[in-house]
């Protein structure tokens, strides 16, 4: 491995994601072993120079600039073999490029996709909610806007049963704890919620702020999971990672209204989603904000 556009392949893998890695995924280490091999294979095959991997950088891929034989700056994204379905290239292959990185290759055979680099790349993570729920309005418009296509993608009512499954799971598990009650309704509304949908769509499926970057065309989507079903998903997926804040609540209607969304269906899918973020917290014993999560999405039905 001499060819420069290599570099120091030794030290392209920060050593935080490799101890992340290694924690979270069963085969992990192994996979790390591989993956000098697998980013070679992506450099000749793609004419790509490597330059240093972003930090902290992700956990289930190893991701890092790259330049292209024409000088552009891209992004190279390895992805760990994981056992649930993740399959962002559907979806960014539908979207082409409209509110979402432009997608330039991908080699499924070593799970490597070769995407558009947001310049300057900063996320919407810090920016007020009024300034976000803007941004979500207008990226979310374009992504939907996208044919859905013929094959490829999740049914969303296939991974909101996975969701209810584990709220299952955890009201028999926490019933002496917590009330099991607003577990248990979460749960069926994963179940009834997408077959009761009369509109289906392209989802990102991980909508939340730091999917979002800024680049030279815009505010941008990053990393979707390829799921088809119900708008109102996308909208409360982006509302849930503040539901530890009861200010958010008062977010959901302006922003259903905005996006031409029931309101009543988009409050349902942010209970559900914020109930099982609750019973998260609950899980790996963060009891305060399993209750700062139970009590924001108790006023949303």
């Amino acid at each position: 491995m001499s060819d420069g556009r290599l570099g120091d392949l030794g030290s392209i893998v920060p050593a935080s994601l490799a101890d992340r890695i290694r924690s979270y995924h069963s085969g992990g280490a192994a996979w790390l072993k591989e993956l000098p091999g697998l980013i070679a294979k992506c450099v000749t095959q793609w004419d790509l120079t490597l330059m240093p991997a972003f930090e902290p950088g992700g956990d289930s891929s190893w991701t890092a600039p790259v330049k292209r034989s024409s000088g552009e700056v891209a992004v190279l994204q390895i992805t760990v073999p994981l056992p649930v379905h993740h399959d962002h290239v559907t979806a960014l292959r539908a979207w082409a490029g409209r509110g979402a990185v432009r997608l330039f290759a991908h080699d499924p055979t070593i799970r490597a996709t070769l995407m558009e680099c947001c310049v300057p790349g900063v996320d919407a993570a810090d920016l007020p909610p009024e300034e976000a729920d803007d941004i979500a309005v207008e990226v979310l418009s374009n992504l939907w806007a996208a044919r859905v296509p013929a094959s490829g993608g999740q049914p969303l009512a296939e991974a909101a049963s996975q969701r209810a499954q584990v709220l299952e799971a955890r009201a028999d598990q926490f019933g002496d704890v917590v009330d099991p009650g607003p577990l248990r309704e979460a749960a069926e509304l994963f179940t009834s919620l997408p077959t009761s949908a009369t509109r289906k769509v392209m989802l990102h499926g991980d909508f939340h702020r730091r999917n979002v970057l800024l680049s030279e065309r815009g505010w941008l989507a990053i990393d979707p999971s390829s799921t088809i079903g119900d708008p109102s998903f996308d909208v409360a997926m982006f509302l849930q990672h503040d539901m530890h804040s009861l200010a958010t609540t008062r977010r959901v209607d302006p922003l259903a209204d905005r996006l031409g969304l029931e309101r009543q269906r988009t409050r349902a899918w942010l209970f559900a989603l914020a109930t099982q973020t609750a019973s998260w917290h609950l899980s790996i014993g963060g009891r305060p904000m399993h209750d700062a999560y139970s009590r924001a999405a108790s006023t949303l039905l």
